[in-house]
């Protein structure tokens, strides 16, 4: 895929499923060890299921990237020029709405994202906490969307530019890229945060729940930002009352009082790169600030 973004414009066929590029990603290894071990290549279940999640959540960044990038170029000039992507029926260009939807790192910490003010704000709520023994610590969800600040830090310049496709170089610029926006935003630069999950499993579940409560409850109380949104994307529902479990409230809107709300915001089913992308983009209208 070093010539396209799955489900992007240059994709020649962006209907695709993730499922379908991810099983030629494994037939492409399986040929490639056959070629290299001759009668000694085999991969375990563990191996595939490990390298399959890894490949879902790489894919869709992916093409988030480059969904926000068709948006970025409609907010500044008010043409839109993707052929894949539509344009959101009430987006209004507005070269201070552009937004960044990044995909975090495996062990990135979020509290580096923070400017120096945020920073020692959250640095205090924490020292509070450790002197009577207890922590609250920010989660680090899979993937970010961000309010660019306005005027823009340098390090979201990559982000106003889609990716070409999914070499090595382009998979390295997606996985370092939060590197080069840390001490650039606020509680109210947060937007959406979204939970990648291709296992069902009970703990994998609760775990996306975790991480809601704690964003939302850090980022809108201890931060004073706008009420994050939390998505949990899952190829399948199968074996497992997803939808069910995600009904959870979220504890802020319990504590605020008024009208409860969920952890979970939306739970979707993800199966095509196009169409996870296409929902996002429809979404980004209806942040109001």
């Amino acid at each position: 895929m070093e010539d396209f973004v799955p489900g992007g414009d240059g994709d020649p066929d962006p209907s695709r499923t993730f499922q379908s590029y991810r099983a030629q990603a494994l037939s492409n290894a399986n040929r490639a060890g056959d070629i290299l071990w001759p009668g000694d290549f085999q991969l375990t279940e563990a191996q595939k299921a490990k390298v399959d999640g890894d490949i879902y959540e790489m894919m869709e960044a992916a093409v988030l990237w480059n969904a926000a990038a068709a948006w970025n170029h409609f907010m500044d000039t008010g043409v839109w020029t993707s052929l894949v992507f539509k344009q959101p029926p009430s987006a209004v260009p507005t070269p201070a709405r552009k937004v960044a939807i990044v995909k975090m790192a495996r062990g990135a910490d979020t509290t580096k994202l923070l400017n120096e003010k945020a920073r020692a704000e959250y640095r205090a709520f924490e020292t509070a906490l450790e002197a009577k023994g207890m922590e609250l610590r920010l989660s680090t969800p899979d993937i970010l969307g961000l309010r660019i600040p306005d005027p823009m830090p340098p390090g979201f310049q990559p982000f106003l530019s889609p990716l070409a496709g999914l070499s090595s170089a382009n998979q390295l610029e997606l996985e370092t890229a939060w590197q080069g926006i840390q001490g650039a935003l606020e509680g109210r630069h947060f937007l959406f945060a979204i939970a990648v999950k291709t296992s069902t499993r009970s703990d994998r579940l609760y775990q996306a729940l975790f991480e809601a409560n704690v964003l939302k409850y850090i980022l809108g109380y201890v931060l004073r930002g706008p009420a994050i949104r939390f998505h949990a994307h899952l190829e399948t529902f199968a074996n497992a009352d997803v939808k069910g479990r995600y009904r959870a409230a979220s504890m802020t809107s319990l504590l605020a009082g008024g009208t409860p709300t969920k952890a979970i915001d939306l739970t979707y089913q993800a199966v095509s790169p196009r169409d996870t992308a296409q929902l996002i983009l429809d979404e980004l209208p209806s942040f109001p600030l």
